[in-house]
C-alpha cells in the first residue's frame, strides 16, 4: 500500500524535542516526521525508546513528567497543542488506540454509553450533531468490524466484565467509530489471540484501503507490520532511523527449552472451577495443576475465560466455586479470608499494567512495600537488584507509573510480584508490551526462577514463544477446557 500519486501531507512533525529532566537524555531529540494520505507508517524500537511519546504528540499530548521543549506538530494544518487545534483533532481527525485500552475505558460507565459518547463526536455533513439512528448505525458497524457482540446485554456490561482482548477491541471500535482521517494505533494486537490478530490486521488493511486516510502504527508485531506498513522507522536514543520492511520479518529466536514436568507433589491445584459474571457463567469445570518448578500455560481465544481463571486463583473474582489448594492446604476463594502467607505465595502480573500500579506510588514505594512486609533487611539494595533482574535501570525508582513506557510498567509489575517472594506466579500476557529482545530476556529470567528457586508458574498467553516455555498447556474456549483433539484445530491443548 504505497501513498497514491498526488497524496497530501496529513501530519507533520518538525524538530520535536521532548525531555524528561535536567541531565537526562531527551526522550525525543529533534525528531522530524511526515505522514501522507494513503500511507501506513510503522514505528518500531525497544521498550521505552520514545515510540508512544511520538504517537501521543499527534494528539497534542505529552505524558506527565515529560516536557515539550521545542518543535512543532501539525495535523491537517491544525496544531494539536493549542485548545482550538486539540478540539478539531481528537476524536474527529485522529482516532487513537492506546497501549492500555482497558484503562482508557471509564470503569463507571457501561460499554454502550462509552460508544454513544464517541459516536456523538462525529458531525455528519449538514447537521450540527448526529441523530440517534446515525449514532446507533455507527456503533453497530464499529462493533461488527472488531467482531464484538451488538446485543443490548453486551452493551450493558462494564469494562471489568469483559476480557483484556475484548477491551482491546472495544477501544479500537471507539477509535474508529468516527472514520478518522488519521488512525494512531499503539500495540493494537497485544491482547489478541493469533487468529483474531490476523483477522483484525486484514480488516484494518481493508479499512485503510477504502478510506484513503493514513495510519501510524506502533507495534512489536512483525507480521502486522509486514502486512500493513509502507514505511518502517525505528526509534533509537531519541531519534528516528529508517528501516526496510524486510528488517521486521520474523526471525528465528532461540526456543526456550523446558524440561519435562517436574516430579513431586502438586504445588498448586485447582479443581472444578465455576465462575460467573452476574447471571452469565464465565468459566465452568476448569482444573489445572502446577508443580514446584513447573509451568502451566493457559491459552485460548480472546474472551475464553483465561483472565477470569487468573483472578479466581488470586481471590479477586467476586463469585466462584471450586477447590484451590496450595501445597495440599485449602485456600479460601475470597482474598480477604486468606492468610498473609497465602496472599504472598500467589502473585499476579496483570495484563493491564496501568490499573495494576498505584498511580500515586513511585516505583521505589511499589517495590519497598512487599519487601518490607517480607522482612527483607537491605530494602533499597534489594529494590535495585529486582529492577536490574527485569532489565530496568535503578534511575526509574523515583518515577511514577505514568512516567514509564508500557514495557517499563510491565516489568515493574513483574519486579513487584517477585518482591513478595511468591511460590506461584500468575502472569497474564506478561510479554504483550515488550519488544522481542526484552521478551526473550524476561522469559529467560522466568525460566531461571523456575529452575533455581522452584517457582511455579501459570502463564496466560497468545505468544507461541511464551507457550513453548511451558511444560503443560491447558486450552480454554467459551469458559471450558477442551481436549487435545479439539485443541489441535486451534493450535492449543494439553501436552
Amino acid at each position: 500500500m504505497k501513498p497514491t500519486t498526488g497524496s497530501t501531507v496529513l501530519a507533520e512533525v518538525r524538530g520535536l524535542v521532548v525531555e524528561r529532566g535536567v541531565g537526562e537524555r531527551p526522550v525525543l531529540d529533534g525528531v522530524d516526521l511526515t505522514l501522507r494520505t494513503g500511507e501506513v507508517l510503522a514505528l518500531v524500537g525497544r521498550s521505552g525508546s520514545g515510540k508512544t511519546t511520538l504517537a501521543l504528540s499527534l494528539l497534542g499530548r505529552v505524558r506527565e513528567g515529560l516536557t515539550l521543549r521545542s518543535g512543532s506538530v501539525r495535523v491537517a494544518g491544525f496544531d494539536p497543542f493549542t485548545p482550538a487545534g486539540r478540539s478539531r483533532v481528537r476524536g474527529r481527525l485522529v482516532g487513537f488506540l492506546g497501549q492500555d485500552p482497558a484503562s482508557a475505558l471509564n470503569p463507571a460507565r457501561r460499554l454502550g454509553s462509552t460508544l454513544r459518547e464517541a459516536a456523538a463526536l462525529v458531525v455528519p455533513s449538514g447537521r450540527r450533531v448526529p441523530d440517534r439512528a446515525e449514532r446507533e448505525r455507527r456503533i453497530r458497524a464499529a462493533l461488527n468490524e472488531v467482531e464484538l457482540p451488538t446485543d443490548p446485554a453486551f452493551l450493558r456490561r462494564y469494562p471489568h466484565q469483559v476480557s483484556g482482548g475484548q477491551a482491546q477491541r472495544l477501544a479500537l471500535a471507539v477509535a474508529t467509530i468516527g472514520d478518522p482521517r488519521l488512525l494512531v494505533l499503539d500495540e493494537p494486537t497485544s491482547g489478541l489471540d493469533p487468529g483474531l490478530a490476523e483477522d483484525l490486521t486484514a480488516r484494518l488493511s481493508e479499512r485503510h484501503r477504502q478510506a484513503g486516510g493514513a495510519m501510524l502504527l506502533v507495534s512489536h508485531d512483525r507480521q502486522l507490520i509486514e502486512a500493513l506498513a509502507d514505511r518502517v522507522l525505528r526509534t533509537e536514543e531519541g531519534r528516528l532511523e529508517p528501516r526496510r520492511r524486510s528488517d521486521t520479518m520474523p526471525r528465528p529466536t532461540p526456543r526456550l527449552a523446558s524440561p519435562p514436568e517436574p516430579a513431586g507433589p502438586p504445588l498448586l491445584e485447582l479443581d472444578g472451577l465455576r465462575a460467573t459474571h452476574g447471571r452469565r457463567v464465565a468459566v465452568e469445570g476448569v482444573s489445572l495443576t502446577v508443580r514446584a518448578g513447573g509451568c502451566t500455560a493457559l491459552v485460548g481465544p480472546s474472551g475464553a475465560g483465561k483472565s477470569t481463571v487468573a483472578r479466581c486463583l488470586l481471590g479477586l473474582h467476586p463469585s466462584w466455586s471450586g477447590e484451590l489448594r496450595l501445597a495440599g492446604a485449602p485456600v479460601p476463594a475470597d482474598f480477604r479470608r486468606r492468610t498473609r502467607a497465602q496472599r504472598r505465595a500467589l502473585q499476579l502480573v496483570a495484563q493491564d499494567s496501568v490499573a495494576a500500579l498505584n498511580p500515586r506510588e513511585s516505583v521505589r514505594r511499589a517495590l519497598l512495600r512487599p519487601l518490607a512486609e517480607g522482612g527483607n533487611g537491605v530494602l533499597e539494595e534489594e529494590a535495585v537488584r529486582l529492577l536490574e533482574r527485569v532489565g530496568l535501570s535503578p534511575v526509574l525508582l523515583g518515577r511514577l507509573p505514568h512516567e514509564l513506557s508500557g514495557g517499563e510498567r510491565q516489568r515493574v509489575s513483574l519486579a513487584r510480584a517477585l518482591a513478595a517472594s511468591p511460590r506461584v506466579l500468575v502472569c497474564d500476557e506478561v510479554t504483550s508490551a515488550l519488544d522481542t529482545e526484552t521478551r526473550d530476556s524476561v522469559l529467560e529470567l522466568l525460566t531461571e526462577l523456575r529452575h533455581t528457586a522452584g517457582l511455579g508458574m501459570v502463564l496466560i498467553t497468545h505468544d507461541p514463544e511464551v507457550r513453548a516455555a511451558a511444560d503443560r498447556v491447558v486450552t480454554l474456549t467459551e469458559g471450558r477446557v477442551i481436549t487435545g483433539e479439539q485443541a489441535a484445530t486451534t493450535g492449543g491443548g494439553p501436552r
